[in-house]
């Protein structure tokens, strides 16, 4: 299993929460446009609470809110936390109900979250199913998702897949940079668990969500909600909850876990790879729009390198994911790359580490140096993987321009291992141009 750092736009739905608490869906995010206002749904003979405008509150027993940014909504408050909703013409709207905490308490402490649902869900267009809430300290959005409307949340790859109450769920970690949560505009993480079919009824058994996500490394919070949602995006549609029944406390079942890889060893040079590229990629590959492949057209040592091209801004070239089990946070280790472009009178190199925190995606360098043309450097320097860091990389890239380039003899290393290397110049044949 490998964490993936994805830094393109992966079309994240952000559920939204009023007033203070508000959090605005994500701008990328997919969905097709609603149609007219879809009624017919309540029962209008019995004394129900009904909303048509953003309002959070309790009544009996259950917390409920209804956040709309614009647009046509309505959510009926039936008997024993069951709820109707409604939408049309919005750009997003979310409905739900359920429990409350005071973030003074994990999900250990509080125990098993059972949720019991049932739902006459009927999308029409981008729209979720999902238990839902947030946790303090950390700050976390998170979502177990049982059924969508036209498209599967929250898009790209998932890091694991998980096996709860019999069920396959796909996990998947992604970032909010600086937008609405519970604590105002800020940078948080998203945790979601996505089934892998569709259903519309059926016990959640959330706390084993939430101890798989921690055995997978993604920390919770403190608990400050837990509630069965119903959300529209850019669509229209109604649902009717007939069962939402929440049970506290009790033992957390058991969640099937993926097989994690274990962490890798060091050889007896020390070194936990080295990509000389002779027999393949080594786990090497393109950043952003650069195409990458093997070539025997230049190489500092043996008889090929990786040859980067068709890059589009200074910073694509090419990475390598870093083993979280192997890397380990508050550990320092030694990574070095050679280098060589035969195109500019010379190009300035670096070898950068990008991951994600609970403050955003960060960028640090590790080295950097000048290659005059033809000649090869070696960039090498110590790296401390800060604490927190999750889905990080390692990747060369230059400080201006798209030159194309080749990599050779990327290693990384217990610290103070390196290559010693002479950078000769080398002649080329059918040299990047």
């Amino acid at each position: 299993m490998k964490i993936r750092n994805i830094f393109a736009k992966l079309g994240t739905v952000s559920l939204c929460l009023a007033l203070l608490v508000s959090c605005g869906a994500g701008d990328d995010q997919q969905g097709d446009g609603g149609g007219g206002f879809l009624g017919g749904i309540f029962d209008s003979d019995k004394n129900y609470t009904v909303l048509t405008d953003s309002q959070i509150g309790e009544e009996d027993g259950f917390s409920y809110e209804l956040w709309k940014d614009y647009g046509d909504t309505e959510m009926t408050l039936k008997d024993d936390g069951c709820f109707s909703c409604e939408w049309s013409n919005i750009n997003n709207a979310l409905f739900r109900r359920g429990r409350k905490f005071d973030c003074t308490e994990t999900y250990r402490d509080i125990g098993n979250i059972k949720v019991e649902y049932k739902a006459d869900y009927q999308p029409d267009g981008n729209s979720y199913l999902c238990l839902y809430g947030w946790t303090r300290d950390p700050l976390i959005e998170y979502y177990i998702v049982d059924c969508w409307g036209s498209w599967r949340p929250p898009g790209g790859d998932p890091i694991a897949t998980i096996e709860v109450d019999g069920a396959k769920y796909d996990v998947y970690r992604t970032l909010r940079v600086n937008q609405p949560s519970i604590d105002g505009n800020t940078t948080f993480e998203q945790y979601w668990s996505v089934r892998q079919e569709k259903r519309t009824e059926g016990t959640i058994n959330a706390a084993s969500h939430f101890a798989a996500w921690e055995a997978l490394g993604m920390t919770m919070g403190k608990m400050y909600e837990a509630a069965l949602t119903v959300e529209g995006y850019q669509s229209a549609g109604k649902a009717d909850i007939s069962k939402n029944e929440f049970t506290l406390g009790g033992d957390i079942p058991d969640a099937v876990l993926p097989e994690l890889p274990e962490p890798e060893k060091a050889d007896e040079n020390g070194y936990y790879f080295y990509a000389d590229f002779e027999d393949g990629d080594s786990g090497w590959g393109s950043r952003g729009d650069a195409q990458v492949k093997i070539t025997d057209e230049a190489a500092a040592d043996g008889t090929k390198a990786m040859k980067i091209t068709n890059r589009r801004d200074s910073w694509q070239g090419a990475q390598h994911e870093l083993n979280s089990r192997t890397y380990i946070a508050g550990e320092t280790y030694t990574f070095s790359a050679m280098l060589m472009q035969s195109v500019s009178d010379s190009v300035t190199f670096k070898l950068t580490v990008q991951y994600n925190s609970a403050s955003g995606t960060q960028y640090e360098g590790i080295a950097e140096a000048t290659a005059e043309k033809g000649e090869w450097i070696q960039l090498s320097g110590d790296y401390k993987i800060p604490q927190g860091a999750w889905g990080t990389i390692i990747y060369v890239e230059t400080t201006s321009g798209t030159v194309d380039f080749y990599l050779d003899d990327a290693t990384g290393a217990v610290q103070g291992v390196c290559p010693e290397w002479e950078a000769p110049a080398v002649e080329t044949d059918g040299a990047a141009a």
